[in-house]
């Protein structure tokens, strides 16, 4: 079971970097436009994935070998000076926590009563920030020690 869940982590990674870059770009295309509905659908597909991908990796986190069992086992100090341990239980999930709240911001901007550019201007830095979060922060192939494949294995 652990292996499909992980799985799922993987694949909706794909899915919210895709759709990440596609709000960008709609976005920087309609700078000068008014704030549509294909811009909220948008938002609200990326808010989604994004959504079920945190509740995913806090299951990983709860119930997998590298976060709460990680701290019971071998002690705070412990997890912390072991790198692949402190990426997993720390720094991996502090960081996706923020990059999916930066996401859930970007799509509350839309009911703000300011100008549509400003609107438009607002949600592609935060789309941004996520977005190098996020690639920063993914276990890529190649990192030593916690790197993970590119595609799910189920």
């Amino acid at each position: 079971m652990n292996t499909f869940i992980l799985g799922v982590h993987n694949l909706l990674r794909w899915l919210i970097i895709i759709l990440l870059v596609i709000n960008i770009i709609r976005h920087f295309a309609a700078i000068q436009k008014p704030f549509a509905t294909i811009d909220k659908k948008l938002g609200l597909w990326l808010m989604i994935a994004a959504h079920t991908q945190l509740l995913i990796g806090l299951f990983e986190w709860f119930a997998g070998a590298y976060g709460l069992k990680s701290f019971i086992n071998n002690g705070a100090s412990e997890v912390m000076q072991n790198g692949t341990e402190r990426f997993f239980a720390v720094e991996h999930t502090v960081s996706m926590i923020i990059a999916i709240a930066l996401i859930t911001i970007a799509r509350g901007i839309f009911r703000k009563q300011i100008p549509d550019g400003k609107r438009h201007r607002r949600c592609i830095l935060l789309y941004i920030v996520a977005l190098v979060i996020i690639i920063a922060m993914v276990p890529w192939p190649g990192m030593e020690g916690i790197g993970r494949s590119l595609m799910p294995k189920f």
